[in-house]
C-alpha cells in the first residue's frame, strides 16, 4: 500500500534541498545520482503500478503541485503524463516542467525510453541543466555528479555491448513491448505477444507459437504485473521458460546489467 504524506511547503522545511517530482522511479535514480543532497525527489507514480494505467489520486496532485521542478519522461501520448500537464496548468504554473526526452528520437506507442543508455545519457544533461537553473550556485556540484554518472552509464553500455556481442539481428519474446529503445540500440528485435494492449485471443496465440517455434525462442519474457497466463500458455507449447523482468526498477544501472545478463543466455543460438 502506498502511504503519501501530504509536502511541507518549502519555506517552512529545516532544510532548501529542491523538490522535484518525477513520474516513476528510474527517474529518481537519474535526478539523485545529479542532485545528490541537493534534491528531495517524489516519485508520482508508486512501485507495482505501470505509468501507462496510473490514474494518480487528488492528493498525488496536490503534492505535485507543491514541487519546484517536475521531471517527465516525455514519450509522446503517456496518458498519466497528459493528466499531470493538464493539472499542473491550473495548479502548478510556479512550476518548472522539464521534459527528460529532450533531444531524443522517441518510438511511437513506446514510453519505455528510459531502458536505453544513450537515451539516459541525454536525459541526464537534460536533468543537470534544469538543476543547475534552478540552483546555480551549486553548478560545479550537479556537473561533477554528472561527470560520475555518464562514466558508469558508459561503463554499463561497454558491459552490454561486450554481453551481445554477436547477436545482432537475434529475436526475444515478450509479453509486453517494453524493450523497444534497447533493442534499438543493441541491434536486436522484439517481439511482444500482446497487442497494443489488446486481449489475447486464439488466433493470435497461435501466430506466436508458430513465430516462437520459427525463431528458436526458448525464454519469454514477462513484465511484473502483467497477467502471465498467455505467456504461460504459449511457453509450455514451444518448451520454453518464462521469466520475470522489471522496467519500472528504481536502481537502473544495476537493472539493464541484470536484463542484460539474463538475455544473453536467451539469445543462444
Amino acid at each position: 500500500m502506498l502511504i503519501i504524506i501530504p509536502i511541507v511547503p518549502k519555506s517552512s522545511m529545516a532544510d532548501d534541498r529542491i523538490i522535484v517530482s518525477v513520474t516513476i522511479l528510474p527517474q529518481a535514480y537519474f535526478v539523485e545520482r545529479i542532485g545528490g543532497d541537493r534534491v528531495d525527489t517524489r516519485v508520482m507514480v508508486p512501485p507495482g503500478a505501470s505509468p501507462e494505467t496510473f490514474d494518480p489520486t487528488p492528493l498525488q496532485l496536490l503534492n505535485l503541485s507543491r514541487s519546484e521542478l517536475y521531471f517527465k519522461i516525455g514519450s509522446p501520448n503517456l496518458e498519466v503524463e497528459i493528466r499531470f500537464q493538464r493539472f499542473l496548468q491550473d495548479h502548478g504554473k510556479h512550476i518548472s516542467v522539464v521534459d527528460m526526452s529532450t533531444g531524443v528520437k522517441t518510438l511511437k506507442e513506446d514510453p519505455h525510453i528510459w531502458l536505453s543508455p544513450a537515451v539516459v545519457k541525454a536525459a541526464a544533461s537534460n536533468i543537470c541543466q534544469a538543476l543547475s537553473s534552478a540552483d546555480p550556485a551549486n553548478t560545479p556540484y550537479y556537473r561533477e555528479n554528472l561527470r560520475s554518472f555518464l562514466t558508469d552509464i558508459d561503463a554499463l553500455d561497454r558491459r552490454i555491448k561486450q554481453k551481445l556481442m554477436k547477436k545482432n539481428g537475434y529475436v526475444f519474446m515478450v509479453y509486453h513491448s517494453a524493450w523497444g529503445y534497447f533493442a534499438r540500440e543493441y541491434g536486436i528485435r522484439q517481439l511482444a505477444i500482446e497487442e497494443e494492449g489488446r486481449p489475447l485471443n486464439i488466433s493470435r496465440i497461435r501466430a506466436m507459437i508458430s513465430l516462437a517455434r520459427k525463431k528458436g525462442i526458448k525464454t519469454i519474457f514477462i513484465q511484473e504485473g502483467f497477467d502471465e497466463k498467455g505467456a504461460s500458455a504459449i511457453a509450455r507449447e514451444i518448451g520454453a521458460k518464462v521469466v520475470k523482468v522489471n522496467p519500472l526498477e528504481r536502481d537502473w544501472l544495476k537493472n539493464l546489467d541484470d536484463f542484460s545478463a539474463i538475455l544473453k543466455v536467451a539469445l543462444k543460438p
